[in-house]
C-alpha cells in the first residue's frame, strides 16, 4: 500500500495580469510536500489555461528571493507571480 504524501500550505501572490486572470491577489493554497516551483506553476497554467501565454515571461519569487524552478516548496512559503520588468 502507498503512503499519503502529507500536505504543506503556501501562500500564492498574484501581480499584474496575473492578478486579472487568476481574479484574486493572493490564494493560500495546500499542495503535495515535494511540490516545486515548476509544479506549482504548472497548476496554475492547467487551471488558469490564460496563464499560458506568460508561461515564459513570468518571474517566480520564494520568499522575496528569485525562485528556481526546482526549488522545493516548504510549509509556508510565500511565492510571488511577478511581471516581466521593463524599462528603456
Amino acid at each position: 500500500m502507498y503512503a499519503k504524501r502529507a500536505l504543506m500550505r503556501v501562500k500564492v501572490k498574484l501581480y499584474s495580469a496575473f492578478r486579472d486572470i487568476v481574479g484574486s491577489k493572493e490564494e493560500d493554497l495546500d499542495l503535495q510536500e515535494g511540490s516545486t516551483v515548476q509544479s506549482l506553476l504548472e497548476d496554475y497554467v492547467r487551471r488558469f489555461p490564460r496563464l499560458s501565454r506568460y508561461r515564459e515571461h513570468i518571474i517566480l519569487s520564494v520568499n522575496k528571493e528569485y525562485g528556481a524552478p526546482t526549488r522545493m516548496l516548504r510549509e509556508g512559503d510565500e511565492v510571488s507571480f511577478l511581471p516581466p520588468v521593463s524599462g528603456g
